[in-house]
């Protein structure tokens, strides 16, 4: 069947949640990669630190640092 030799492929079984998304062109599937959005930068980061209720990326503990160091 298709759809086991897809799974197979992409190392998938059935019930792994995936992303989709597209461009003007073409639908996307990809294995679902947990994402943040920074709380500093706004930018969505592949990593995170959660602190409080907020999730800060590298760069946006980056700024932090930066901004605290020139008070």
């Amino acid at each position: 069947m298709i759809l086991n030799k897809i799974l197979e492929r992409f190392r998938l079984k059935e019930g792994d949640l995936v992303d989709i998304t597209h461009n003007d062109r073409q639908i996307i599937v990809e294995p679902h990669r947990q994402r943040y959005v920074c709380a500093v930068t706004g930018k969505v980061a592949d990593e995170a630190i959660r602190i409080g209720e907020a999730w800060i990326s590298k760069e946006g503990l980056r700024q932090i640092v930066k901004y605290m160091s020139d008070e």
